[in-house]
C-alpha cells in the first residue's frame, strides 16, 4: 500500500469515527478501507477542508466567547452580592455611629450633681501620739557602728 492512501485511511476512519457513523475504530478503519478499494471516494480539492477549519475555528471561537460571558457573568453576580454585603455593613456602622453620637449627648443631661462630702477630722490614735516626721531623728532609731 501507498503511505498517501494509509494516511486517506486513516483521516476518513477518524471522520466516520468523529461522526459517530461507526461504533469503533476497527469499524471505521474496515469501512474506510472499503471505500477506498471499491474507489468511491473522489480527491477532495484542498478549499473544502479549508472551508471546513475556518467553520470549526469559528465554532471555537464562539465556545470560548460563551464561556467566557458564562465565567464574566458569575463573578459580576459574585462581586454584586459582596457590594451589597458591604454597603449593608457600611449602614449598619452609620446607624451605630448615630446611636454612639445620641448616647453621648443624652448621657451629660441625666447627671445629676454629686452630694458634697464630708470632711472627717481624724483624731488622735492613743497609741501613736501626735508625733511628726521632723520630731524623730532617723540617727537614734538605727546603729551605724561597728558590729564587733
Amino acid at each position: 500500500m501507498d503511505v498517501d492512501k494509509l494516511q486517506r485511511i486513516n483521516a476518513l476512519a477518524g471522520e466516520l469515527r468523529k461522526r459517530n457513523m461507526t461504533f469503533s475504530s476497527d469499524d471505521a478503519y474496515k469501512q474506510a478501507e472499503q471505500v477506498y478499494e471499491q474507489g468511491l471516494v473522489q480527491e477532495m480539492p484542498m478549499q473544502e477542508t479549508v472551508v471546513l477549519k475556518p467553520v470549526q475555528d469559528m465554532l471555537e471561537t464562539r465556545k470560548i466567547e460563551l464561556m467566557l460571558e458564562l465565567n464574566n457573568k458569575k463573578y459580576e453576580a459574585e462581586f454584586e452580592r459582596y457590594r451589597s454585603a458591604i454597603n449593608t455593613l457600611a449602614l449598619e456602622i452609620q446607624q451605630l455611629k448615630e446611636a454612639l453620637s445620641k448616647a453621648t449627648f443624652e448621657a451629660p443631661k441625666q447627671k445629676e450633681k454629686q452630694a458634697e462630702l464630708k470632711t472627717e477630722v481624724k483624731e488622735d490614735h492613743p497609741r501613736q501620739g501626735k508625733y511628726q516626721p521632723a520630731d524623730v531623728d532617723i540617727q537614734k532609731m538605727f546603729y551605724f557602728g561597728s558590729k564587733r
